[in-house]
This record gives C-alpha cells, sequence and structure tokens, in this order.
C-alpha cells in the first residue's frame, strides 16, 4: 500500500488538489446555479412579446463551464457569466432592442423584477444567497455558425464578437492533452491508502493540472490583489495558462513551468520593444490587453513574479514552505486540506509521526502512562484541528 508521507512529492500534489478541491464551488451550489438559469430560460421561452417564436439557449459561460470555479474570498458574490443565445441572425435585431426586450421579460415576473440590475450590455439577478447571474444577449452572426455569437458593447449602439463555446472547447483540447496525470496515476493505489469512511470526491484525482493549475493561480489573485488596484482578470489568467500548458503530468510542474514561460514571455516582449499582449484563442482579432495601461501591465508582473518567488519554495519540504502554502492560498484552506490528508492517509503510513498526528488531528488519540500516543489506552486527547506546521 502506498505511504503518501514516504512520497514528498506526491504528498504535495495530492494537496494542491485537496486545496483546489476545497475552493472550487460545491455541488449544491452549482445545482443552485444551473436550476437559476433554467428557470429564466423557461420565462422567457414562455414570454409572448418577443422571444416566443424565437430558438434560444441559455448556457453557462467561464469558469463554471470549463471546470475552474473559485469560492470568493471576503464572503462576496460569486459571478455567474450566463449567455442568452438567440438563434437569429444579429442583422434582423439592434443591441439596444434586445437588451430591453430581455428587460421587458424579466420585468413581468414580480420576482425577478425585484432582483434584477440593468448592467451596461447585461443584465444581473441578485439572488440573496451567494451568487449573482450577469444575462448577456447574443445573437448568431449569420444563418449558419452556430457557435460564435454577436453581442451588444457597452454603449448597445454596436455589436462585437464572442465564442464561448469554442473557447471551452479549445481549453478543454488543452487540459486534457496529457496522457496521464501523477494523481491519475496513482489513483487506485491512493484509494486504497485512504482507510477513513468519509473520503473526498475521486474528482480530486481525476481532475486535470490544467483545471487545477486555473484554480490554484486565480485564488492567489484574489488574495492579491484585495487591497491593490489593475486586478488581472480570470480570462487573462485562463487564456495564458492554457496557451503555455505543455501538457505536463501534475498540477506543481503545470505551475511551475507555465508561469516560468510567462515570465521568459513578459521580458522578451519589453526586451523586443513592444507590449506584452494576450489574444483570444478563438477570435485572434480580440486582445484581452488592449485596455491595459502602464499601471495595469505593472500590476500583472508583479502579480506573477510574488507568485513565482512564492511557488518556489513549495519545491522543498512543507517544514519550509508552511508560511508559503498559507500565504498563496490562505490559512484555512491550507491548514483543512492538510488536516484532511493527514487524517485520511495516516493510519497506513509507516512513519509513526505521521500516524500520531493523524490520531490527533482526527480526536482519536490517547496519552499513555509512557506518554505515547495510541488509539485505546491512558488519557484521551481532545481533537486537534490547526495542524499546519510539521508536513
Amino acid at each position: 500500500m502506498i505511504d503518501i508521507f514516504q512520497d514528498y512529492v506526491l504528498q504535495r500534489e495530492e494537496l494542491l488538489a485537496r486545496i483546489a478541491q476545497e475552493l472550487q464551488l460545491d455541488k449544491t451550489r452549482l445545482e443552485r446555479m444551473e436550476t437559476a438559469y433554467n428557470a429564466v430560460a423557461e420565462v422567457l421561452k414562455k414570454d409572448n412579446d418577443f422571444f416566443d417564436h424565437l430558438v434560444i439557449e441559455i448556457y453557462a459561460q467561464g469558469s463554471k463551464r470549463i471546470g475552474t470555479t473559485v469560492k470568493p474570498i471576503n464572503d462576496e458574490d460569486f459571478d455567474l457569466d450566463i449567455v442568452l443565445h438567440i438563434y437569429d441572425p444579429y442583422y434582423n435585431h439592434n443591441p439596444e432592442e434586445i437588451y430591453n426586450a430581455l428587460v421587458k421579460a424579466l420585468e413581468k415576473d414580480s420576482y425577478y423584477k425585484s432582483i434584477m440590475e440593468k448592467k451596461k450590455r447585461c443584465v444581473r439577478l441578485n439572488y440573496k444567497s451567494d451568487f449573482h447571474m450577469d444575462i448577456l444577449p447574443a445573437c448568431m452572426p449569420n444563418s449558419f455558425e452556430k457557435n460564435i455569437i454577436k453581442i451588444p458593447e457597452k454603449a448597445l449602439k454596436s455589436w462585437s464578437t464572442a465564442n464561448p463555446k469554442e473557447f471551452t472547447s479549445w481549453f478543454l483540447i488543452a487540459a486534457n492533452s496529457a496522457k496521464e496525470s501523477m494523481l491519475k496515476k496513482n489513483f487506485e493505489a491512493l484509494m486504497k491508502a485512504q482507510v477513513e469512511t468519509e473520503q473526498l470526491p475521486q474528482e480530486i484525482y481525476l481532475k486535470t493540472p490544467l483545471q487545477r493549475a486555473v484554480q490554484l493561480l486565480k485564488r492567489y489573485r484574489d488574495i492579491y490583489f484585495q487591497e491593490k488596484e489593475y486586478r488581472v482578470s480570470s480570462i487573462v489568467i485562463t487564456t495564458l495558462l492554457a496557451q503555455l500548458y505543455q501538457s505536463e503530468s501534475s498540477i506543481f510542474e503545470t505551475i511551475d513551468n507555465i508561469v516560468s514561460r510567462i515570465i521568459r514571455n513578459y521580458n522578451d516582449a519589453i526586451s523586443g520593444g513592444h507590449k506584452f499582449k494576450i489574444f483570444n484563442p478563438v477570435n485572434p482579432e480580440e486582445d484581452f490587453t488592449d485596455s491595459w495601461t502602464d499601471e495595469h501591465y505593472k500590476a500583472f508582473f508583479s502579480f506573477i513574479s510574488d507568485f513565482h518567488i512564492k511557488w518556489q519554495n513549495l519545491k522543498f519540504s512543507f517544514e519550509t514552505s508552511k508560511e508559503d502554502y498559507i500565504q498563496l492560498f490562505g490559512e484555512g484552506i491550507y491548514k483543512k486540506a492538510l488536516n484532511e490528508q493527514v487524517v485520511a492517509f495516516s493510519k497506513s503510513s509507516s512513519d509513526a509521526l505521521s500516524k500520531a498526528s493523524g490520531l490527533i488531528v482526527s480526536g482519536s488519540a490517547f496519552t499513555n502512562s509512557r506518554g505515547n500516543i495510541n488509539v485505546n489506552e491512558g488519557i484521551k486527547n481532545g481533537s486537534h484541528h490547526n495542524f499546519g506546521g510539521e508536513y
């Protein structure tokens, strides 16, 4: 049976997956969101003023669609981005007409009217739970291209082009390009070694290194920019990581290599006398950095450089990198993931310290008259959930 505490690289990889799993939106919340936008779709399909004679589809875009969701910090709402895809050519309508039709249809329902907020080119529904939904109306570019969409510009006077479905396909092709991830390769051994009855979902081991890398880097972005301006957008992080991914098999190597490539490419651009640019891979005419000022560039490079420095310390041991884990992902998230890892694997470990730590964390430890920690004699120890400095 595998002993994860005798293999630092594997233990680190498993821990990173646990951290990312803890960061992502839980299944219940995702299902609640899906129910919410399906309900909106039903309301629009019954609208007899505009939408009832049109073929429409409502679907999520962004992190929910590609499996890279991250819980907001500081009790902020999760931003659920939704496309209202109208299967009719855009030239049959104008942006303002489409936008107003969406507003009018939702206002007919007293509930949606009470939670609706009009934004520049989308309509926001502020649910009283922990998310809000931004609905972006869109049309087809012509009568036969069904994935590409035309969306209103912010002034509602013209259209721009987007392709969220193709972006999803592009990202997932990159994410699945690795032959077999480190965790997937060790999946059966890891599952057997988890002797506790309450295990994390198998998804922890089966999600791709690229998806986990995006989640972890977005988490540090949220921490880093809490009190700083010029926050780097999720689409920039997601695009860069997928563009520079070279089918690495581990989460750690994926992040380590890609961040190094970003820094190298950024410096090469500066040395060449031009701006570091990030283009939409499914629409090369769209430049995600077209509105960046010098301050945006400085903030981006400072964020990436700071992450890179902290990440290097994770190469050695948990004893020397504890504070870096905390600064990268947050103290609560790190300690919770580490505690769960210790509880799950300590009983199958040959390491005495790991076994003792697992008993202490789980609240199953006794200390006998000789000072030895065991499971059946002596004084019962209280459970300890602040274990985070030994591994």
